[in-house]
């Protein structure tokens, strides 16, 4: 037998099977959530998070050039906020990794990303520029 169900019927079945996986599987990590995982406070308090605990001379005195590098780190910021899988994309040397990573390891837990209303892993990628100037 052979049953028939329309859009309407299929697309809430799947849904809520969709979400009981998401919710129950911890290895499922999005790349892009519908709302994005996010520094708790919001930018301002990211800002002032980096500002207060980043040592921006770092680079200076690992023997840096002038220049401007933007270093790049990705983490997972788990469903519970924990950040995790934390790594470089960028290597330009001279401790900037390091010190974007020794920062990001010390703060809070952040606010996770959310699917349809679930709290989800999700993959974040933060830029952070360094501009070494010549006094």
């Amino acid at each position: 037998m052979i049953e028939i169900f329309t859009k309407d019927e299929v697309r809430p079945q799947l849904k809520d099977l969709y979400l009981e996986e998401v919710k129950n599987d911890d290895n499922i990590v999005f790349e892009k959530a519908e709302i994005e995982p996010s520094f708790p406070g919001g930018a301002k308090e990211w800002k002032n998070f980096i500002v207060e605990n980043l040592n921006p001379n770092v680079p200076v005195m690992n023997g840096c050039k002038p220049g401007t590098y933007i270093v790049v780190v990705q983490f997972i910021v788990g469903k519970d906020g924990t950040v995790k899988d934390l790594r470089a994309l960028t290597n330009h040397g001279f401790g900037m990794e390091e010190e974007v990573m020794r920062v990001i390891k010390k703060g809070p837990k952040w606010v996770p990303g959310m699917q349809n209303g679930v709290a989800v892993n999700a993959y974040r990628k933060q830029p952070f520029t360094f501009i070494i100037a010549i006094d």
